[in-house]
């Protein structure tokens, strides 16, 4: 499997931005991300490349905040977005992250500047071209974290007993092995938050904000695995745990069903 996913097309002030496609390194509070800038160009855009690049910021801080809450999450009611409808969660946090999106970044690059194209993500039907580019931006977590905490969000990540731990998952043949690991870490009351921070063949790396070490957190998972997965422990200390991941194969229908064949039998 590539290390790179889409995880996201959104729509921002008329600016789309494809972005969050891959987790390239990370500090102990920071994560570098590769993401894709899209922006329709129109009379209203007078610079359509920093509007892209600002699309690709924008829309990767929407998702790392995305990652550190709840799947369930939901705006509180009565919000509505500019089409008339309930606002999405994700674009409800995009606008109470505040309009600068660079104060969640430390510092960007960008690594291919495309260009001017015909539009295929803008999300406007009166819209022709669009300007793309693809930017490598490092991402200020504690920032991040620190807006959705004064939001009553999140709880701040240095409050409490919480600590920042790693697991290491191996084995991965999928996304799907590390979606099911997430979502049953998130579920854990005693977890804050998990952010993946690299994903690369196989493996990938998990920022943990939890009230017990790595080691606790990987048990917890061999032990109470999700659905169809065999969770074991290879390695741990307190700071970091390493896990292999196997998923269980469905048992032949026939075998499920316990049936078998007739022995032959001969009449002569």
């Amino acid at each position: 499997m590539s290390g790179r996913w889409i995880a996201a097309l959104r729509s921002r002030r008329g600016v789309a931005a494809l972005a969050w496609i891959a987790v390239l390194a990370s500090a102990a509070a920071a994560a570098a991300v590769e993401s894709v800038g899209v922006a329709p160009i129109t009379k209203d855009v007078t610079d359509p490349r920093e509007a892209a690049v600002r699309a690709a910021v924008a829309d990767a801080v929407t998702n790392a905040a995305m990652e550190m809450l709840p799947d369930d999450f939901t705006p509180p009611d009565g919000e509505i977005g500019p089409d008339g409808e309930p606002i999405s969660p994700s674009a409800w946090v995009e606008q109470h992250l505040g309009d600068d999106p660079y104060v969640y970044a430390t510092r960007f690059r960008i690594r291919e500047d495309r260009g001017r194209r015909h539009a295929m993500f803008s999300g406007q039907s009166d819209v022709d071209y669009e300007y793309v580019v693809v930017a490598d931006i490092d991402l200020d977590l504690d920032a991040v974290r620190a807006r959705l905490a004064a939001l009553g969000l999140v709880s701040p990540g240095s409050g409490g007993s919480a600590q920042e731990v790693r697991l290491v998952v191996e084995g991965l043949t999928s996304y799907r092995p590390l979606a099911q690991l997430r979502k049953a870490l998130a579920a854990d009351r005693g977890v804050r938050s998990v952010v993946p921070i690299e994903f690369t063949d196989g493996r990938a790396v998990l920022a943990i904000d939890a009230d017990r070490g790595a080691g606790q957190l990987a048990a917890g998972l061999a032990d109470r695995p999700p659905d169809g997965l065999r969770v074991m422990t290879v390695e741990e200390d307190p700071g970091q745990a390493t896990v292999l991941v196997e998923e269980i194969p469905e048992a032949p229908a026939a075998e499920a069903a316990g049936t078998t064949s007739a022995p032959e039998t001969d009449d002569d």
